[in-house]
C-alpha cells in the first residue's frame, strides 16, 4: 500500500485495534483528562458573591419558600413605614411647638397688658407640655416597634 493514500483516522483505528482492551479504555480516558482541566479552567469560581442556593426539589417547598420571603418583605415594609410615620410625627410635633412660640411671643409683644401678657405665657407652656407628652408617646411608640423582634431570617 502507498503510505500517501492511507488517512490518519485509519493510521489511529488500525493502532487501537492492535491494542489490549485495557489500554484502549485507558488511552481514552487520559485524552479525555487532557480536556477537562482546560475547560474548568475557562470558567472562573464567584469569589465575591454569595454562593447560589439550588432551589427547592418540590412545587410545595417552591411556593412555601416565595410566600415566607412575600411575607418577610412585607413585615420588613410595615417595620419601615411605621417608623417613618413615627419620624414625621415627632417632627411635625416639634415644628408646631416652634410655631407656637413664635406666635405666642409676636402676641405678648403686641399687647400692652402686662397681666394679658403673663396668660398668655402661661397658656402657651400648658401647650407646651402638652406637645412634651406628645413627644414623650411617640418616643415611646418608636421604642416599642424597635423593640419587636424580626421576624427569622431563612
Amino acid at each position: 500500500m502507498d503510505a500517501r493514500r492511507i488517512s490518519p483516522h485509519a493510521v489511529v483505528s488500525g493502532a487501537l485495534a492492535r491494542l489490549p482492551g485495557a489500554c484502549v479504555i485507558s488511552l481514552l480516558f487520559a485524552l479525555a483528562g487532557l480536556a477537562a482541566p482546560a475547560q474548568a479552567q475557562s470558567v472562573a469560581p464567584n469569589r465575591y458573591g454569595t454562593p447560589a442556593i439550588p432551589p427547592p426539589s418540590s412545587t410545595y417547598e417552591r411556593q412555601r419558600q416565595v410566600t415566607e420571603d412575600t411575607q418577610r418583605r412585607q413585615d420588613d415594609a410595615s417595620r419601615q413605614a411605621e417608623q417613618d410615620r413615627i419620624g414625621l410625627a415627632i417632627d411635625a410635633n416639634r415644628r408646631k411647638v416652634e410655631v407656637d412660640r413664635a406666635r405666642t411671643d409676636r402676641r405678648r409683644a403686641a399687647t400692652q397688658n402686662p397681666v394679658e401678657s403673663e396668660r398668655m405665657r402661661l397658656d402657651y407652656e400648658q401647650r407646651r407640655q402638652a406637645y412634651e407628652r406628645e413627644r414623650e408617646e411617640l418616643e415611646r411608640q418608636r421604642a416599642a416597634s424597635e423593640a419587636r423582634p424580626a421576624p427569622p431570617q431563612p
